[in-house]
């Protein structure tokens, strides 16, 4: 099953302790299959060097755990354009998601969990019907055997 994990989720895990992040990303690397663009990888190597340099915390640890993360990817090239989105920079994660066949975007970020509760176009709603927006938390509810 395809699953898309978006950069608060990721940082949560890594940088900001959040246990239930974290075992939601090991739960995703040893059952899932993830799914990501060139342009979520840079966003989430980018946001660990600034994150960390903000918090004053090492990257190091984050920084091998994305490793690991982006080794057992699957790189998806995009075709989709979702214009939807209540912040734009998010377009990326539901666009992969939309064109990988992804069941789930995890995220902490409620301009995604809530996608479906703002967006009125038919054609937009049709395009991500089949996809869940969950939290790390909402995650665990669903798969935690």
């Amino acid at each position: 099953m395809k699953i898309i994990v978006d950069t608060s989720s990721f940082i949560r895990a890594t940088l900001e302790r959040d246990f239930g992040a974290k075992k939601v990303i090991k739960k995703i690397l040893s059952e899932f299959e993830i799914v990501m663009t060139v342009d979520m990888a840079q966003e989430l190597l980018r946001a660990i060097y600034i994150v960390s340099g903000r918090k004053g915390k090492n990257p190091l640890p984050a920084y091998l755990l994305a490793s690991v993360f982006l080794l057992h990817s699957n790189n998806i090239e995009t075709k989709t354009e979702f214009t939807w989105c209540y912040d734009p920079d998010d377009a990326m994660f539901i666009e992969c998601a939309i064109d990988s066949g992804a069941k789930y975007v995890i995220s902490n970020d409620r301009s995604l969990t809530t996608l479906k509760e703002y967006v009125t176009d038919k054609k937009a709603l049709e395009m991500i019907k089949d996809i869940e927006f969950l939290t790390p938390e909402e995650f665990l509810k669903f798969h935690n055997n």
